[in-house]
């Protein structure tokens, strides 16, 4: 999977000592069969890198000068030898000046053993290498037409004298230090563009956009010229990791605000209290058996003494990078090419969830670095490295199980994918690579089965709400009359975007499927990664699925986007041929491609870097619209209703810490989804999701007392600013009944109408919400 050639006489990484160069023949003159080749004087010898051995040779017609008849001598002077030639004697070799570069070949005019190649040994100093080929094939008669016999190799192959090799240095970095500073300026700029979003200027998207795009594609251009190092490649796309977790966290630096990583600092921080683990946590309560985030979070901030958001910061940036970390070394791995592992590493960037959602202070992010470190291990295990790497990845196999259940899951079915993939093509069958997905499915299964049993009862709600859109989608009934709400229009160029971004990876994925195929390629790791770039085109039709349609895409395309990533990698680095040229029979899509691998230069290689550079910074942009956050909350800002992290204001806290010093935490508490997720972590009660309907009665009746009753509600927390602007999503509740059909914000009868009910009583107002108490319940 490397990006250096690996056959054909073709150099491999591992062979830099190999100065082996072909040269074809070429038909000897009547008379002369000397020919002497120099290279041109007008354009500058073409300069050579550290440790390249190429050769280049610029033929030139045949000197003038008169060569004796019979002399075979072949004098080949390589770019910026000195222009003396040098003089050859029959049986003889005349010393060359200092600096001279003069290779000389002797044809033998005798007859010699077919395949027959000697060399005379050089004196002391002396860089002239004399080869004497074998004798010209014979030609023979077939049908009355002289024609030469191929049996006989016409190849010259020429061993160029091996210089002193330098030293290799511990870490070559190379242009890293240079791009990354380019790509710290984008991360300056979207700072700007975040300060500018707060106080609501006209450039700020004008700068994010522009900011995101200085971060990202120098990294990539880079990275696509295949001039980087294996050194050079990891700092850069660790470099860029890391600037693009600062423009997660500069959107909110303060305080997490996004209702997850807000359950998971109450998880944390109940952990710091009590130092105890599998504490009761009413906001979320399968975390409380996937404690591995909160004891990083807890361990962390009772070591140091900051506090859980400073802590869960940096936990949670500190496994974003060894994820990608541990991708690069995957790949790198797998292709033995810096330049395939990092364009895989950009191309993953481009996820739809990549900036903000997987690398959050959430549990998925914890589990991410033991689910790729399985991979890397269970990759070398099969490769040969040994039982060590097979205890590393049963390990990585319990860490990930016990931090997320999603991402237990998805090993699980990774490593299966890989066994299989093993299973298949290889001859006799690895049986016994079928252990590490076996002992995951243990593991996994045990950790459900006897202590996360609340996971399949978490799980059984999103499960059936996508059910009920597929449902939809075939022509069935809704379920239940209830449709889940319907998205809001996307805008067409964002549709644009993202489409284009999707039938580029498409192209490479069908270009690299048919390379492999005609190929027969029996590579497992390739052919496994090609089955999971089907899968996430499957995964990316989720996104049309109802109302959480694009949420279920970009949690799918955390995993599905890996092999995708491979894919892409191989079609961009490999030069996979996107429009094949015909073969000798007229076949263009069924033509056999050509053996080895492609490797470009000059225009071409231009070319291919800036058309890549562009597809991958594409992507970028495809993600950042249609990933987390939605496009109307890109930038922080003034409060907006139900935008998650738009949402979390001073108010809104301000009345969960009421709530945390003034109510029990056995209380149910409703509200809007802001209100639920503040109440419930900064509050520390039991919040209570199902209370739309409560909220869009216009007055208090027997139906909303029932409804209060049959949900034990003791407190309802009603923001007023409901009654100002529409929700982002298209839904104020989660489960929200009015979802996709709201048209207008609440009308003060509806907000005011708690006021008016004897049985309920204002017991805090600060302006702009208020909590209510619901009786005596």
């Amino acid at each position: 999977m490397g990006d250096q050639p690996t056959s054909d006489g073709k150099r491999t990484p591992g062979a830099q000592s190999d100065e082996t160069i072909v040269i074809p023949p070429t038909p000897k003159p009547d008379a002369d069969a000397t020919q002497v080749i120099r290279p041109p004087s007008a354009p500058a010898p073409v300069k050579k890198k550290d440790a390249d051995d190429t050769v280049v040779i610029r033929a030139t017609p045949p000197a003038k000068k008169k060569r004796a008849v019979g002399d075979d001598t072949v004098i080949i002077r390589l770019p910026g030898s000195p222009a003396k030639t040098a003089g050859t004697k029959t049986g003889g070799i005349k010393k060359k000046t200092v600096g001279d570069d003069t290779v000389i070949i002797r044809l033998p005019s005798g007859p010699t053993k077919t395949g027959a190649l000697t060399t005379v040994r050089k004196q002391a100093g002396d860089d002239t290498v004399i080869i004497r080929l074998p004798q010209a094939p014979a030609k023979k008669q077939v049908a009355g037409r002289a024609v030469v016999d191929k049996k006989v190799d016409e190849t010259v192959i020429i061993r160029l004298p091996a210089e002193k090799p330098e030293p290799a240095k511990p870490a070559d970095l190379g242009w890293a230090p240079w791009v990354l500073a380019v790509s710290s300026l984008g991360v300056v700029l979207v700072a700007l563009a975040y300060a500018g979003g707060r106080h609501e200027t006209a450039w700020a998207m004008t700068a994010y956009w522009i900011g995101q795009i200085i971060v990202f594609s120098p990294v990539v251009f880079r990275l696509l010229s295949r001039l980087a190092g294996v050194a050079e490649s990891f700092v850069l796309v660790m470099g860029l990791a890391t600037n693009q977790y600062m423009l997660k966290w500069m959107y909110s630096p303060d305080q997490f605000r996004f209702p997850d990583e807000l359950q998971h600092w109450l998880a944390t921080t109940l952990i710091t209290e009590s130092g105890e683990l599998f504490r009761q946590n009413n906001a979320l309560p399968p975390a409380v058996h996937f404690p591995g985030l909160a004891e990083m979070g807890a361990g962390l901030s009772l070591l140091t003494g900051l506090p859980v958001t400073a802590a869960g910061t940096i936990v949670a940036g500190v496994a974003h990078l060894i994820f990608v970390g541990w991708l690069f070394a995957a790949v790198l791995r797998a292709s033995n090419s810096p330049a395939m592992a990092g364009v895989a590493c950009v191309t993953y960037a481009t996820a739809m969830h990549y900036l903000f959602f997987n690398s959050m202070f959430l549990y998925a992010t914890a589990a991410l670095p033991f689910f790729m470190l399985t991979v890397w291990a269970h990759r070398r295990w099969r490769a040969g490295g040994g039982r060590r790497f097979l205890s590393l990845a049963v390990i990585g196999i319990a860490m990930t199980t016990v931090s997320h259940h999603v991402t237990a899951f998805a090993l699980v079915a990774t490593l299966l994918l890989l066994s299989l993939t093993e299973v298949a093509l290889e001859k006799p069958r690895p049986w016994h690579s079928l252990i590490v997905p076996g002992v995951a499915l243990a593991i996994v299964c045990s950790w459900i089965g006897f202590v996360a049993t609340d996971v399949i009862s978490y799980l059984e709600a999103p499960v059936q709400r996508l059910a009920a859109s597929l449902n939809q989608i075939l022509g069935g009934a809704p379920s239940g009359g209830d449709d889940g709400g319907a998205s809001k229009p996307v805008p067409l160029v964002q549709l644009a975007v993202q489409g284009l971004g999707i039938l580029g990876l498409l192209v490479l994925f069908l270009a690299v499927a048919r390379d492999m195929i005609l190929r027969k390629d029996r590579d497992t790791w390739r052919w496994a990664a090609l089955v999971g770039g089907a899968v996430f085109f499957a995964g990316n039709g989720a996104r049309f699925l109802g109302q959480n349609g694009p949420e279920i895409a970009g949690r799918l395309s955390t995993f599905t986007y890996v092999p995708m990533s491979i894919i892409a990698a191989i079609a961009i680095v490999h030069a996979v041929q996107i429009i094949p040229a015909k073969d000798e029979n007229g076949r263009r899509w069924l033509s056999v491609p050509p053996p080895g691998v492609a490797v470009t230069t000059g225009r071409r290689l231009a070319g291919q870097v800036y058309i890549g550079t562009t597809l991958i910074t594409l992507l970028m942009v495809g993600a950042r619209t249609g990933g987390w956050p939605p496009v109307s909350a890109l930038l922080p800002g003034p409060y907006m209703p139900a935008a998650y992290e738009r949402s979390v204001d001073a108010y809104g806290v301000d009345a969960s810490f009421w709530q945390q010093r003034n109510l029990p935490q056995e209380v149910r508490v409703g509200g809007d989804i802001t209100a639920v997720a503040l109440s419930s972590t900064y509050g520390r009660t039991d919040p209570v999701r199902e209370v739309g309907e409560l909220y869009y009665a216009t007055e208090w009746t027997a139906t909303e007392q029932e409804i209060v009753r049959s949900l034990a509600i003791n407190y309802l927390v009603v923001d007023h600013r409901l009654g100002d602007l529409l929700p982002m999503d298209n839904a104020y509740f989660q489960s929200d009944p009015m979802a996709g059909k709201i048209t207008e914000p609440l009308s003060d009868a509806q907000l005011g109408k708690f006021d008016t009910v004897d049985t309920i009583s204002r017991l805090y107002d600060n302006g702009t919400v208020r909590i209510y108490q619901m009786g005596d319940l």
